[in-house]
């Protein structure tokens, strides 16, 4: 993968507390076919050249689940004191929240369970522990989007199942 050189210059600064965290797919900015593929490819770079592509600062998540040699892994691409710029989220709740995407297009694909594994013990759980949020505070894209047909992170992506999840691993 070539070095890519990111501008954290032109990113926003947070100046709120997380009180969000709002789950999307990569495959609803991301052009490139090969970043909305879920398969045992390292899909990073993918993701990266897209950013390239469009000219855009930084990839437009905190964090992005990947699938590396078979199984899931948490990718940080942005710092959290750096908002994630989604103009069809109201600004009180985009402000205040943690955006992370999981790799692939689950408008075509149901995610494993797994995933949902991984994406509740590695990533949301650690946040919501950080930050002393409910697991109430966990949103789908769509559910926050001001777009009517917006189906992110797509229409086989199930809330319930990550929430079980979360509170599945939570530390007593």
């Amino acid at each position: 993968m070539a070095l890519i050189q990111l501008k954290p210059s032109l990113l926003t600064v947070r100046r709120q507390t997380v009180k969000w965290i709002i789950i999307h797919h990569t495959a609803e900015i991301y052009e490139n076919p090969a970043s909305k593929i879920d398969n045992n490819n390292y899909q990073m770079s993918y993701v990266y050249n897209s950013v390239l592509e469009l000219k855009d600062a930084d990839v437009n998540y905190h964090f992005v689940i990947d699938k590396i040699k078979g199984d899931y892994i948490p990718v940080v691409t942005r710092p959290f004191v750096y908002l994630c710029d989604w103009e069809d989220i109201d600004p009180n709740i985009n402000n205040r929240a943690i955006h992370i995407a999981v790799l692939g297009d689950y408008d075509f694909k149901i995610p494993p369970a797994r995933l949902y594994e991984i994406l509740a013990y590695r990533v949301v759980n650690p946040l919501i522990r950080l930050f002393a949020l409910n697991p109430s505070r966990i949103k789908l894209h769509r559910d926050v989007s001001s777009e009517e047909y917006l189906a992110c992170p797509g229409e086989f992506f199930e809330l319930d199942r990550l929430i079980a999840q979360v509170r599945r691993f939570v530390v007593k």
